[in-house]
């Protein structure tokens, strides 16, 4: 097993840091409140506490539904597209442009969000095994999106592609505006950061003092900016990224980068502790994307238990890694973790194949 661990334990601060950690908070909104957004998704999402799975795992287990946003099936990625779309329209693009896998998230709900403003929406696919026409690659198309494929050995590598199609629109006369891969930008980021401090206020609002967040590492915008507004708000438990695409070096690599980028967008010191957090890298499979056994079972088990669906790319390899160190023993009777449920869902099925030979497997009897 692989673990890339930083910082100390978790440590409790005292009523008498209230006073600054609350002084930190209004400074982060007021420097966010510099930047415009494009309001995509109504929000807060729900904070809910998994009652089956609880008692089943002799733990206090919550999630936090990102894949509840109203946009196009819901997911996390109109965090950051709120902040790009308001950048988008001061250039007055008529464009978006952006990249992914076949069955990418990102690609959907840019397309969605595109459409929301009256833009059109242009689309640089890697041609995987998943090009099919169902779940994700089929809305983009339903939605009007251009697509375009590429033969890539790294999905995460596109940009080259995706210039020169912007090139070709403005040759066309249109006016592009390019968003990265998973939409990660500095300013992106912004819209996790908003999220943490929403996180933030429901755990306060309920009661819960968390002994651990489980997230999703990626690119890692989700998790450097979870970090941040968590620890800017005094919540100093352990957070814990599941990578579902690279190694610790590349995650440790884009986390200092989007850390600095979105610390100098808020003027918050990026030398600021950053307290106890970790990163796996051993729950990816084979390449990212790969439905690993550990990841059906995961996704099995939240359906079956409490009915919401997780997706095999992002929240089922999450919570296949909450459920590892449950099983090792590292959590114990009572103690209380939140799961962030990332979105995704549409890619269920795109891997109806796989998922009917693991409910096989698993003994369910299937006629269909």
């Amino acid at each position: 097993m692989t673990l890339l661990s930083f910082g100390g334990p978790s440590v409790m601060r005292s009523g008498s840091i209230i006073p600054e950690f609350m002084a930190a908070t209004s400074s982060i909104q007021k420097a966010m409140a510099k930047y415009p957004r494009e309001a995509l998704i109504r929000t807060p999402t729900p904070l809910e506490r998994l009652k089956h799975l609880s008692e089943r795992l002799d733990i206090d287990l919550f999630i936090k539904r990102e894949d509840l946003t109203d946009l196009a099936l819901g997911g996390d990625k109109p965090r950051k597209l709120e902040y790009e779309l308001a950048r988008a329209v001061a250039e007055d693009a008529t464009v978006l442009v952006t990249c992914g896998s076949t069955q990418s998230n990102h690609a959907r709900l840019t397309t969605a969000a595109a459409k929301k403003l009256g833009l059109e929406c242009a689309l640089v696919l890697s041609n995987d095994e998943y090009k099919t026409f169902q779940a994700n690659l089929l809305t983009v198309y339903l939605m009007g999106a251009e697509v375009r494929f590429v033969e890539t050995e790294d999905h995460w590598d596109l940009e080259r592609h995706v210039l020169a199609f912007c090139d070709e629109l403005r040759a066309r006369g249109e006016r592009p505006y390019y968003i990265p891969v998973s939409g990660t930008t500095p300013t992106g980021c912004l819209g996790y950061v908003r999220a943490g401090l929403e996180l933030a206020d429901q755990l306060d609002a309920q009661g819960i003092r968390a002994n651990a967040i489980y997230t999703p590492f990626g690119t890692g915008g989700i998790f450097s900016s979870t970090l941040l507004a968590l620890r800017e708000r005094g919540i100093e438990c352990p957070v814990i990224g599941i990578s579902v695409n690279a190694c610790l070096e590349k995650c440790q690599e884009n986390l200092e980068k989007w850390w600095a980028g979105v610390c100098g967008l808020l003027d918050v010191d990026p030398s600021r502790p950053r307290g106890g957090y970790e990163v796996h890298d051993n729950y990816i499979g084979r390449k990212y994307g790969d439905a690993t056994e550990g990841c059906l079972d995961a996704l099995m088990l939240m359906a079956e238990t409490e009915g919401i669906l997780l997706d095999p790319v992002y929240s089922a390899k999450v919570f296949s890694g909450l459920l590892a160190h449950h099983a090792s023993g590292r959590w114990s009777s009572g103690q209380r973790l939140v799961f962030i449920h990332s979105g995704g869902t549409p890619a269920i099925f795109a891997y109806h194949n796989e998922i009917k030979q693991h409910l096989i497997k698993r003994g369910r009897t299937i006629d269909a």
